[in-house]
């Protein structure tokens, strides 16, 4: 089979006859109605299933509801100019996330896909301590490790340029890149960045050059070239006034259709924070499974494989922020679009909150268990499980020095620039609260926790204290080791607490 993009469309004309295909796909087209003859093309050729189906009459959808279970989520485009009315072809819709599409200029279409349906993800960013201020600016200059890169001063009437970041951003005319400035700014000052393409093979020629305001920096940057170069970003900055600049994130466009994954989705605060999310939708049968991503300095999804390997439906959620993740905490609108996210695909299902299970390891447990407190759900299952951040900081100047030195950026960042041992507290306490007042009397809780944990050594016992009395089930398993020690036993009692809630609570066999 070939390594080409394998396009499937169903329409009254075949569009390779009208336009100039992307040398990377390789075209199928079919009548209205050509099932069988479909079929037969796929079984043929090897196919598994097509990179993605262009349907040009959305009432043709129908063709495709004997192979639903051959179409991967998200990879069906129609037009958005027509909304399906039966109601079979909107349960079809949405049970294979299919997206609706501007279909009115079929050659930028084509374009566009051809770049967007690449394999696998890629997303980092570019830290504070990446970053070199102009030696001519003489205000206040301020390292916040990784959080962001704080400056007060004068910045001049006109824009000049303030930061620049040691590293370039590799771009590939077959993957472009988008890029996302974490900042906040005074109103008295303002900022643009620019951005240069230099050419592939050289040190210094700038073929292309860029200026992107704020206004432009709503919504990501998009560098969509038609050719391979490394790019160089600088700021510049104009006023007077206070300015925090933070990571400077770069991934892998797909464009409209999704964020590092097709229909990936990216909730954003005021600050320019991000937390990621996907869904997928599984056989849309109980239960609605949550996988919060452990700490990681990459970006994108983690867990996927796993998680479909349950069958059901799934949420993926990643938090990209600081080193490698601020535990799924952050203002009212971050928590707040996390909620309404998993609140909206209950609804989406049709589930309940006791059709719901969240789960996570190290990092992702506390996300987890965190907005269990909100769900009450069926179940949850975390590995490793950490509760107290604030505590993780403290113990990390004198007891654990060097074992997660994040924590003190964490700490700092979720107690407003504060390190002092309140806000420790304080930190502890926005985990508890909420936990000790949430009904689980009718949640189950799968812990596989380390004998020796070092990040949090409290987290188990606090645990199984906060649950004794609230009549939740509780499974437990402890392996010998620190935090970071045999993964491969934890994981693995991860996934046997979730075979034994999917097969005793939903019926499901593996």
């Amino acid at each position: 089979m070939s390594n080409k993009l394998q396009i499937l469309q169903i329409g009254s004309r075949n569009w390779s006859h009208d336009y100039e295909l992307p040398e990377n796909m390789e075209w199928h087209f079919f009548w209205p109605r050509s099932m069988t003859a479909i079929k037969k093309v796929m079984k043929m050729e090897g196919l598994r299933t097509f990179s993605a189906v262009l349907v040009e009459n959305p009432e043709h959808l129908s063709d495709l509801i004997p192979l639903m279970r051959k179409i991967t989520p998200y990879t069906i485009f129609y037009p958005d100019t027509a909304e399906p009315q039966s109601k079979d072809l909107q349960d079809f819709l949405k049970k294979t996330c299919a997206q609706a599409t501007d279909f009115s200029n079929p050659v930028e279409l084509l374009r566009l896909l051809s770049k967007a349906l690449f394999r696998g993800q890629y997303g980092d960013k570019l830290v504070p301590i990446d970053m070199i201020v102009n030696p001519a600016f003489k205000g206040k200059v301020r390292y916040n490790g990784y959080e962001n890169l704080e400056l007060l001063g004068k910045y001049g009437q006109d824009f000049r340029p303030l930061i620049s970041w040691k590293y370039n951003i590799r771009a590939s005319e077959f993957n472009p890149v988008e890029l996302w400035l974490e900042y906040e700014k005074d109103w008295t000052c303002d900022i643009r960045l620019i951005v240069r393409n230099i050419q592939d093979g050289s040190t210094a020629n700038f073929v292309k050059e860029r200026v992107f305001t704020v206004e432009d920096m709503q919504s990501a940057l998009v560098l969509d070239d038609d050719f391979s170069s490394f790019i160089s970003v600088s700021l510049e900055a104009r006023g007077a006034g206070h300015l925090k600049i933070g990571a400077l994130h770069q991934r892998l466009t797909r464009y409209q259709f999704g964020k590092y994954v097709l229909g990936g989705g990216i909730i954003h605060n005021d600050k320019r924070e991000e937390i990621n999310y996907f869904f997928y939708p599984g056989d849309f049968k109980p239960p609605l499974n949550i996988y919060f991503s452990g700490y990681r300095r990459a970006e994108g999804f983690e867990g996927f494989g796993m998680m479909r390997s349950f069958g059901a439906p799934f949420l993926l959620f990643q938090d990209p922020r600081i080193d490698g993740g601020a535990f799924y905490l952050g203002d009212d609108c971050l928590e707040n679009g996390v909620r309404n996210v998993i609140q909206e695909h209950l609804d989406l299902l049709g589930f309940s909150n006791k059709e719901l299970i969240l789960s996570g390891m190290s990092m992702g447990t506390y996300g987890a268990m965190y907005y269990s407190s909100f769900f009450e759900p069926k179940a949850v299952i975390v590995s490793k499980p950490l509760t107290n951040l604030g505590l993780i900081a403290e113990r990390g100047r004198l007891e654990a020095p060097g074992i997660f030195p994040t924590a003190f950026d964490i700490l700092r960042h979720h107690s407003k620039g504060e390190a002092s041992l309140d806000a420790m507290r304080a930190l502890d306490d926005r985990f508890w609260t909420p936990f000790k007042e949430a009904d689980f009397s009718q949640t189950i809780f799968g812990l596989s926790y380390m004998k020796e944990e070092d990040y949090d050594p409290h987290a188990y016992d606090d645990l199984v204290a906060a649950l004794y009395h609230t009549g939740a089930r509780i499974m437990v398993k402890g392996t010998s080791g620190r935090h970071n020690d045999d993964s491969t036993t934890s994981a693995a009692w991860f996934k046997n607490f979730y075979k034994m809630i999917l097969e005793q609570d939903f019926g499901r066999k593996f």
